[in-house]
Protein backbone atom coordinates (compact mmCIF):
# COMPACT_ATOMS: atom_id res chain seq x y z
CA UNK A 1 0.00 0.00 0.00
CA UNK A 2 1.49 3.31 -1.07
CA UNK A 3 1.12 6.33 1.12
CA UNK A 4 1.11 9.73 -0.49
CA UNK A 5 2.85 12.37 1.56
CA UNK A 6 0.72 15.44 2.03
CA UNK A 7 2.40 18.79 1.61
CA UNK A 8 1.55 21.55 4.01
CA UNK A 9 -0.51 24.28 2.37
CA UNK A 10 1.57 27.20 1.11
CA UNK A 11 0.76 30.37 3.02
CA UNK A 12 -1.29 32.85 1.05
CA UNK A 13 0.81 35.63 -0.43
CA UNK A 14 -0.52 39.09 0.40
CA UNK A 15 -1.57 40.98 -2.70
CA UNK A 16 0.59 43.95 -1.66
CA UNK A 17 3.68 41.77 -2.09
CA UNK A 18 3.03 41.80 -5.84
CA UNK A 19 3.99 45.46 -5.81
CA UNK A 20 7.59 44.37 -5.41
CA UNK A 21 7.62 44.27 -9.21
CA UNK A 22 7.51 48.06 -9.12
CA UNK A 23 11.07 48.08 -7.77
CA UNK A 24 14.14 48.11 -10.05
CA UNK A 25 15.37 44.68 -11.12
CA UNK A 26 18.77 45.09 -9.46
CA UNK A 27 17.09 46.21 -6.24
CA UNK A 28 14.75 43.18 -6.29
CA UNK A 29 17.65 40.83 -6.90
CA UNK A 30 19.42 42.16 -3.83
CA UNK A 31 16.61 42.92 -1.37
CA UNK A 32 13.46 41.36 -2.86
CA UNK A 33 13.37 38.19 -0.77
CA UNK A 34 13.93 40.07 2.46
CA UNK A 35 11.23 42.62 1.72
CA UNK A 36 8.77 39.91 0.68
CA UNK A 37 9.27 38.12 3.98
CA UNK A 38 8.88 41.40 5.83
CA UNK A 39 5.63 42.16 4.02
CA UNK A 40 4.24 38.70 4.77
CA UNK A 41 5.22 39.00 8.42
CA UNK A 42 3.67 42.45 8.85
CA UNK A 43 0.41 41.39 7.19
CA UNK A 44 0.31 38.34 9.46
CA UNK A 45 0.55 40.68 12.45
CA UNK A 46 -2.38 42.78 11.34
CA UNK A 47 -0.95 45.38 8.99
CA UNK A 48 -3.58 46.32 6.45
CA UNK A 49 -2.73 45.72 2.75
CA UNK A 50 -3.71 49.19 1.49
CA UNK A 51 -1.40 51.16 3.81
CA UNK A 52 1.23 48.51 3.10
CA UNK A 53 0.79 49.08 -0.66
CA UNK A 54 1.20 52.83 -0.20
CA UNK A 55 4.43 52.27 1.72
CA UNK A 56 5.71 49.89 -0.96
CA UNK A 57 4.98 52.36 -3.73
CA UNK A 58 6.81 55.11 -1.87
CA UNK A 59 9.71 52.75 -1.34
CA UNK A 60 9.71 51.87 -5.05
CA UNK A 61 9.92 55.56 -5.98
CA UNK A 62 12.88 56.02 -3.63
CA UNK A 63 14.53 52.87 -5.03
CA UNK A 64 14.21 54.14 -8.60
CA UNK A 65 15.71 57.51 -7.65
CA UNK A 66 18.57 55.74 -5.89
CA UNK A 67 19.05 53.48 -8.90
CA UNK A 68 19.11 56.51 -11.17
CA UNK A 69 21.75 58.23 -9.06
CA UNK A 70 23.82 55.05 -9.01
CA UNK A 71 23.65 54.73 -12.80
CA UNK A 72 24.58 58.38 -13.21
CA UNK A 73 27.54 58.02 -10.86
CA UNK A 74 28.90 54.97 -12.65
CA UNK A 75 28.35 56.48 -16.09
CA UNK A 76 30.02 59.75 -15.10
CA UNK A 77 32.88 57.86 -13.47
CA UNK A 78 33.41 55.71 -16.55
CA UNK A 79 33.29 58.71 -18.89
CA UNK A 80 35.76 60.64 -16.78
CA UNK A 81 38.20 57.72 -16.73
CA UNK A 82 37.89 57.29 -20.51
CA UNK A 83 38.61 60.98 -21.07
CA UNK A 84 41.55 60.79 -18.65
CA UNK A 85 43.27 57.84 -20.34
CA UNK A 86 42.51 59.21 -23.83
CA UNK A 87 43.95 62.59 -22.87
CA UNK A 88 47.14 61.06 -21.46
CA UNK A 89 47.78 59.10 -24.67
CA UNK A 90 46.82 62.11 -26.77
CA UNK A 91 49.06 64.52 -24.85
CA UNK A 92 52.05 62.16 -25.00
CA UNK A 93 51.64 61.75 -28.77
CA UNK A 94 51.12 65.47 -29.38
CA UNK A 95 54.10 66.40 -27.19
CA UNK A 96 56.38 64.01 -29.06
CA UNK A 97 55.17 65.25 -32.45
CA UNK A 98 55.18 68.93 -31.58
CA UNK A 99 58.54 69.03 -29.81
CA UNK A 100 60.30 70.52 -32.86
CA UNK A 101 57.46 71.87 -35.01
CA UNK A 102 58.58 75.38 -34.12
CA UNK A 103 61.71 74.85 -36.21
CA UNK A 104 60.58 72.26 -38.78
CA UNK A 105 62.18 71.09 -41.03
CA UNK A 106 65.24 72.85 -39.64
CA UNK A 107 65.93 76.01 -37.71
CA UNK A 108 67.60 77.60 -40.74
CA UNK A 109 64.65 77.09 -43.09
CA UNK A 110 61.75 77.55 -40.67
CA UNK A 111 61.56 81.32 -41.20
CA UNK A 112 61.47 80.84 -44.96
CA UNK A 113 58.79 78.19 -44.61
CA UNK A 114 56.73 80.42 -42.29
CA UNK A 115 56.76 83.28 -44.77
CA UNK A 116 55.84 81.03 -47.67
CA UNK A 117 53.16 79.10 -45.76
CA UNK A 118 51.58 81.20 -42.96
CA UNK A 119 49.25 78.30 -42.16
CA UNK A 120 52.19 76.30 -40.81
CA UNK A 121 53.14 78.56 -37.86
CA UNK A 122 49.45 79.36 -37.29
CA UNK A 123 48.62 75.66 -36.93
CA UNK A 124 51.59 75.19 -34.62
CA UNK A 125 50.47 78.03 -32.35
CA UNK A 126 46.91 76.67 -32.25
CA UNK A 127 48.27 73.24 -31.32
CA UNK A 128 50.37 74.81 -28.57
CA UNK A 129 47.44 76.85 -27.23
CA UNK A 130 45.15 73.81 -27.21
CA UNK A 131 47.75 71.88 -25.25
CA UNK A 132 48.01 74.66 -22.67
CA UNK A 133 44.21 74.75 -22.28
CA UNK A 134 44.06 70.97 -21.88
CA UNK A 135 46.83 70.96 -19.27
CA UNK A 136 45.19 73.81 -17.36
CA UNK A 137 41.83 72.00 -17.31
CA UNK A 138 43.54 68.82 -16.15
CA UNK A 139 45.28 70.70 -13.34
CA UNK A 140 42.01 72.27 -12.24
CA UNK A 141 40.28 68.89 -12.15
CA UNK A 142 43.23 67.35 -10.29
CA UNK A 143 43.01 69.95 -7.52
CA UNK A 144 39.23 69.63 -7.20
CA UNK A 145 39.23 65.84 -7.06
CA UNK A 146 42.26 65.76 -4.76
CA UNK A 147 40.46 67.94 -2.19
CA UNK A 148 37.34 65.78 -2.45
CA UNK A 149 39.40 62.58 -2.21
CA UNK A 150 41.13 63.82 0.94
CA UNK A 151 37.74 64.47 2.53
CA UNK A 152 36.47 61.06 1.51
CA UNK A 153 39.61 59.30 2.75
CA UNK A 154 39.35 61.10 6.08
CA UNK A 155 35.64 60.40 6.48
CA UNK A 156 35.91 56.71 5.53
CA UNK A 157 39.37 56.07 7.02
CA UNK A 158 41.07 55.09 3.79
CA UNK A 159 44.80 55.73 4.29
CA UNK A 160 45.55 54.00 0.98
CA UNK A 161 44.06 57.01 -0.79
CA UNK A 162 46.83 59.25 0.55
CA UNK A 163 49.46 56.97 -0.99
CA UNK A 164 47.64 56.99 -4.33
CA UNK A 165 47.40 60.79 -4.26
CA UNK A 166 51.10 61.10 -3.50
CA UNK A 167 52.12 58.75 -6.32
CA UNK A 168 51.83 61.24 -9.25
CA UNK A 169 53.80 63.91 -7.36
CA UNK A 170 56.55 61.48 -6.37
CA UNK A 171 56.79 60.09 -9.90
CA UNK A 172 57.04 63.59 -11.39
CA UNK A 173 59.68 64.64 -8.87
CA UNK A 174 61.73 61.50 -9.49
CA UNK A 175 61.58 61.91 -13.26
CA UNK A 176 62.55 65.60 -13.19
CA UNK A 177 65.39 64.82 -10.76
CA UNK A 178 66.65 62.05 -13.03
CA UNK A 179 66.51 64.39 -16.02
CA UNK A 180 68.68 66.91 -14.22
CA UNK A 181 71.19 64.19 -13.38
CA UNK A 182 71.39 63.14 -17.04
CA UNK A 183 72.15 66.65 -18.29
CA UNK A 184 74.64 67.42 -15.52
CA UNK A 185 76.47 64.10 -15.20
CA UNK A 186 76.53 62.81 -18.78
CA UNK A 187 78.07 64.22 -21.95
CA UNK A 188 78.26 63.47 -25.65
CA UNK A 189 76.40 60.44 -26.97
CA UNK A 190 75.76 59.21 -23.43
CA UNK A 191 73.24 62.04 -23.00
CA UNK A 192 71.23 60.83 -26.00
CA UNK A 193 71.24 57.21 -24.83
CA UNK A 194 70.37 58.04 -21.25
CA UNK A 195 67.77 60.56 -22.43
CA UNK A 196 66.04 57.99 -24.63
CA UNK A 197 65.96 55.49 -21.77
CA UNK A 198 64.65 58.10 -19.35
CA UNK A 199 61.98 59.14 -21.84
CA UNK A 200 60.67 55.57 -21.85
CA UNK A 201 60.80 55.58 -18.06
CA UNK A 202 58.78 58.79 -18.14
CA UNK A 203 56.12 57.15 -20.28
CA UNK A 204 55.90 54.31 -17.78
CA UNK A 205 55.72 56.84 -14.96
CA UNK A 206 52.87 58.70 -16.63
CA UNK A 207 50.99 55.42 -17.02
CA UNK A 208 51.56 54.58 -13.34
CA UNK A 209 50.45 58.04 -12.21
CA UNK A 210 47.34 57.84 -14.38
CA UNK A 211 46.54 54.41 -12.93
CA UNK A 212 46.79 55.83 -9.42
CA UNK A 213 44.45 58.68 -10.31
CA UNK A 214 41.98 56.28 -11.92
CA UNK A 215 41.91 54.14 -8.76
CA UNK A 216 41.10 57.25 -6.73
CA UNK A 217 38.22 58.11 -9.06
CA UNK A 218 36.95 54.52 -8.96
CA UNK A 219 37.09 54.22 -5.18
CA UNK A 220 36.07 57.56 -3.68
CA UNK A 221 32.58 58.99 -3.39
CA UNK A 222 32.28 62.50 -4.80
CA UNK A 223 29.63 65.17 -4.41
CA UNK A 224 27.45 66.57 -7.18
CA UNK A 225 29.52 69.75 -7.38
CA UNK A 226 32.72 67.74 -7.78
CA UNK A 227 31.24 65.72 -10.64
CA UNK A 228 29.92 68.92 -12.22
CA UNK A 229 33.33 70.61 -12.15
CA UNK A 230 34.96 67.41 -13.34
CA UNK A 231 32.51 67.36 -16.23
CA UNK A 232 33.44 70.91 -17.19
CA UNK A 233 37.12 69.97 -17.13
CA UNK A 234 36.51 66.80 -19.16
CA UNK A 235 34.52 68.72 -21.76
CA UNK A 236 37.23 71.39 -21.95
CA UNK A 237 39.94 68.77 -22.40
CA UNK A 238 37.97 67.01 -25.13
CA UNK A 239 37.38 70.32 -26.92
CA UNK A 240 41.12 71.03 -26.73
CA UNK A 241 41.78 67.60 -28.23
CA UNK A 242 39.41 68.34 -31.11
CA UNK A 243 41.11 71.68 -31.81
CA UNK A 244 44.61 70.20 -31.53
CA UNK A 245 43.72 67.36 -33.89
CA UNK A 246 42.36 69.83 -36.42
CA UNK A 247 45.50 71.97 -36.10
CA UNK A 248 47.72 68.94 -36.67
CA UNK A 249 45.74 67.99 -39.75
CA UNK A 250 45.92 71.57 -41.06
CA UNK A 251 49.68 71.69 -40.43
CA UNK A 252 50.28 68.47 -42.32
CA UNK A 253 48.08 69.44 -45.24
CA UNK A 254 49.87 72.79 -45.55
CA UNK A 255 53.22 71.03 -45.58
CA UNK A 256 52.08 68.41 -48.09
CA UNK A 257 50.54 70.91 -50.51
CA UNK A 258 52.94 73.85 -50.15
CA UNK A 259 56.31 72.33 -49.23
CA UNK A 260 56.48 68.65 -50.12
CA UNK A 261 56.04 69.09 -53.91
CA UNK A 262 59.36 70.94 -54.07
CA UNK A 263 61.00 68.82 -51.37
CA UNK A 264 60.40 65.15 -52.26
CA UNK A 265 62.29 63.94 -49.18
CA UNK A 266 59.50 65.17 -46.89
CA UNK A 267 58.02 62.15 -45.10
CA UNK A 268 54.28 62.10 -44.39
CA UNK A 269 54.17 58.78 -42.51
CA UNK A 270 54.93 60.28 -39.11
CA UNK A 271 52.31 63.00 -39.53
CA UNK A 272 49.66 60.53 -40.67
CA UNK A 273 50.40 58.17 -37.78
CA UNK A 274 50.25 60.93 -35.20
CA UNK A 275 47.06 62.36 -36.68
CA UNK A 276 45.42 58.92 -36.62
CA UNK A 277 46.33 58.37 -32.97
CA UNK A 278 45.11 61.82 -31.99
CA UNK A 279 41.85 61.33 -33.89
CA UNK A 280 41.18 57.96 -32.26
CA UNK A 281 41.85 59.29 -28.76
CA UNK A 282 39.69 62.34 -29.41
CA UNK A 283 36.88 60.13 -30.69
CA UNK A 284 37.03 57.91 -27.60
CA UNK A 285 36.80 60.91 -25.29
CA UNK A 286 33.95 62.49 -27.26
CA UNK A 287 31.96 59.24 -27.41
CA UNK A 288 32.37 58.78 -23.65
CA UNK A 289 30.97 62.25 -22.99
CA UNK A 290 28.14 61.90 -25.51
CA UNK A 291 27.20 58.60 -23.85
CA UNK A 292 26.26 60.47 -20.67
CA UNK A 293 23.79 62.80 -22.38
CA UNK A 294 20.88 60.53 -21.64
CA UNK A 295 21.35 61.05 -17.92
CA UNK A 296 19.45 63.77 -16.17
CA UNK A 297 21.83 66.57 -15.26
CA UNK A 298 19.35 67.87 -12.69
CA UNK A 299 19.88 64.93 -10.36
CA UNK A 300 22.44 64.56 -7.62
CA UNK A 301 25.06 63.03 -9.92
CA UNK A 302 25.12 65.07 -13.16
CA UNK A 303 26.19 63.58 -16.45
CA UNK A 304 29.52 64.87 -17.68
CA UNK A 305 28.30 65.86 -21.13
CA UNK A 306 25.62 68.23 -19.87
CA UNK A 307 27.51 70.10 -17.19
CA UNK A 308 29.04 72.73 -19.39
Amino acid sequence: MTRHATRPPRPARPWSAGLLRAYPARWRARYGDELQLLVSDMVAHGRQPIPMAADLLRGAAVAWLTERRSQMTERSRGALLTVLWSWVAFAATAAWFGRDLGEYPSASTYQQLSRALPAVPAAYHVLLAAGIVGIAATGMAAIIFAIAAVRDARANRRPRMYALMAAPLLIAAAWIGGLRVIFTQFSGSAVAVAGAFWLLAGVAGVAAATFAVSKIIETCTFTASTWRLGGIAATTVTAAMVVATGATMAWGLAIRTGWAPTHPSTDALGWLTVTAIMAVMTGRAAIALIGTRGLDSGRHEPSLATTS
